[in-house]
């Protein structure tokens, strides 16, 4: 019955699941129908809310002017400046495009009008205003597409005036160019959302898939007969694929460490110690401690000794509590010899090394009683996970600084989306100044996946370079566009010198642009306000040579090659508030050393450094291996 279901319904279960055939177009469908039921949405609230956010635009715009003529007003009625007034009035009244604006005293008449002909008060007087008369509030008013908005001047000591400002206003029409192409943008989104969903969904089915063929597979083979390898499916699959290889592999470690306290075990029956159980304790890559009831030492194998830093003769029959000063280990300890706990329970500590100053060693330990008829009570696995918690660290402070790094660049893309939205339509000067913006932080959002790509193929030793001719000068011109715009943000002087004529250089022009990109951007990052970066360019007939020199903050003669380590941070505190994944010069040296050349750091504190580039010019076009 088992073969028959595996012929059947098995087949089938892998040809959807696990190729995600079926999966997939029943995603497909879903998201095609969202899409179409987003776009109506969309279009039927673009086409509802178009005319009312237009509106809702100029009455802020009109009210924007009128806060800053009220408070202009205010002044120059307290100085009796009728004449300032005047032209306040008829300038913002121009400006703002409005087609009436009035100021008039309370009681006396009008001061002050974008027509001159309207004017009844020359001069302003010492004071006005009818004692006693009540003054009209602030308000707004919208009919037959006319805005007139009225807000109150108060003057301490003199009186009061009203200021009216009145504008028209055409509603847009919603089928017009702009309104087609908002719904387009939102079309566009969507299906690229649904396409990624799609991916993802994908990905994973194709995970999930390999994982069911596995566990159809065990269901062929005995109990305590399932080999690993049988179980193991590649990491490509995604997420899920790796982590059911991490649980094959905690598994093995699992069933390795129960062989080995059983080999400890056996190790301290009585008659069971012999020539081959004593070498394989002693051989073992994990520490091994066996304690008695009184907490002393009865055995231990020489990775035990290692970790614990002292001589295995110096450790037999002493307590244990004379290597290890843990509290919270020896009170696990202490349950465990005096029978308290029954389970097997694991603990970390650290153990610093004085002869290494500062070192510090993570070790766990696994605690376990073992039979008493041994007269032994406790048994301890050791093990130095210090290099896992590095790795855990360093990719914990990856994750975060990437996560920075991409959320930056999203952030300034959603705001001038925002921005190209609400005033892009009105003004082309800020609709250009949006899209520019866009596309930068679009190249930069690029630029920094790009080198994760990277990071993570060289991890994985599948980078590889195509090499082809370069046009050094088309290079060099896109670099300069690339931070020329930035450069004049922090008002950087920002110069290339170029040789009268750039050689021939073969190589992969993606990958030597992505590092010439990092040492810029480095060099841009860490120069201050009003600081100077300069690139300049020659070559000896043998190797192309490119020095970027900035006048920034500096580097200290320690961390000078620190720096190209990944994701190192300099300990500089002045960097602490300046964002980065610490992965854009690693990467940038690892490049250019693949094609044969070298990247070198000369630098001083508070005088600037010099990162200087050298790529061979002769080199055949071939891929190279990471």
């Amino acid at each position: 019955m088992r073969t028959n279901r595996r012929s059947s319904g098995g087949w089938v279960s892998s040809w959807v699941v696990g190729r995600g055939k079926g999966p997939q177009f029943a995603v497909g469908a879903s998201l095609t129908g969202l899409l179409a039921l987003t776009l109506c949405a969309g279009g039927a609230w673009t086409f509802y809310t178009h005319a009312r956010a237009s509106r809702e635009g100029e009455v802020r715009s009109l009210s924007v002017t009128a806060t800053t003529m009220t408070h202009a007003a205010e002044q120059m009625l307290a100085s009796g400046d009728a004449t300032g007034l005047q032209h306040l009035v008829s300038e913002c009244a121009i400006d703002a495009g409005l087609d009436g604006a009035t100021l008039s005293l309370d009681g006396v008449g009008v001061v002050a009008d974008k027509a001159i002909g309207n004017v009844a008060v020359r001069d302003i007087p010492a004071s006005w205003g009818v004692a006693g008369a009540a003054s009209p509030g602030n308000d707004t008013r919208l009919a037959n597409n006319t805005i007139t908005l009225t807000r109150r001047v108060q003057v301490a000591g003199k009186g009061d005036a009203t200021l009216t400002l009145i504008r028209k206003y055409t509603p847009p029409v919603l089928g017009d160019f702009n309104a087609q192409a908002g719904l387009g943008g939102i079309a566009a989104g969507v299906a690229a959302v649904g396409y990624l969903v799609f991916r993802s969904l994908r990905s994973r089915m194709r995970g999930l898939g390999a994982i069911s063929e596995a566990l159809h597979q065990a269901s062929a083979f005995a109990p305590g007969e399932l080999p690993a390898a049988a179980m193991r499916i590649s990491d490509e699959l995604g997420d899920d694929a790796i982590m059911w290889n991490r649980l094959i592999a905690d598994r093995d470690t699992s069933v390795a460490r129960r062989d080995i306290e059983a080999a400890a075990m056996r190790q301290q029956m009585p008659g069971g110690a012999g020539g081959d159980s004593a070498a394989a304790f002693d051989a073992l890559w994990m520490g091994l401690i066996v304690l008695d009831a009184d907490g002393k030492v009865r055995a231990i194998n020489g990775a035990a000794a290692v970790f614990l830093k002292h001589p295995r003769q110096e450790i037999v029959s002493r307590d244990l509590s004379a290597y290890v000063s843990d509290k919270g280990v020896m009170e696990v300890v202490d349950g465990v010899v005096k029978g308290r706990t029954k389970q097997r329970t694991v603990v970390e500590t650290t153990i610093s090394d004085e002869s290494k100053g500062s070192e510090q060693t993570i070790l766990r330990m696994t605690i376990r009683p073992m039979r008493k008829e041994d007269g032994a009570a406790a048994l301890l696995v050791v093990e130095d996970i210090t290099q896992q918690r590095v790795a855990d660290d360093s990719r914990n402070a990856f994750v975060a600084q990437a996560t920075h790094e991409l959320r930056t660049p999203l952030t300034n893309i959603r705001l001038y989306l925002e921005q190209l939205v609400e005033e892009g339509d009105s003004d082309p000067l800020v609709k250009a100044r949006c899209i520019n913006a866009i596309s930068q932080q679009a190249r930069r959002l690029e630029r920094t996946v790009g080198d994760m790509l990277s990071v993570s193929e060289i991890e994985a030793g599948t980078f590889r370079l195509h090499t082809d001719d370069v046009r050094l000068e088309t290079l060099f011109e896109e670099l300069r566009e690339d931070f020329g715009a930035s450069a004049a943000d922090k008002e950087i002087e920002f110069t290339v010198e170029l040789p009268p004529k750039l050689p021939q250089l073969n190589a992969d022009r993606d990958k030597i642009a992505m590092a010439l990109h990092n040492l810029v951007g480095n060099a841009m990052k860490y120069t201050p306000t009003g600081g100077k970066v300069m690139v300049r360019v020659s070559d000896d007939g043998q190797a192309l040579r490119v020095d970027v020199t900035d006048n920034g903050i500096g580097i200290s003669e320690e961390e000078q090659e620190l720096i190209f380590d990944k994701f190192y941070r300099s300990k500089d505190k002045r960097i602490g508030s300046i964002t980065g994944s610490g992965i854009g010069l690693a990467l940038a040296r690892q490049v250019v050393r693949l094609h044969g050349g070298d990247i070198r750091v000369q630098s001083a504190i508070d005088k600037g450094s010099t990162f200087t580039l050298t790529v061979p010019l002769h080199r055949g076009a071939v891929k190279i291996a990471a």
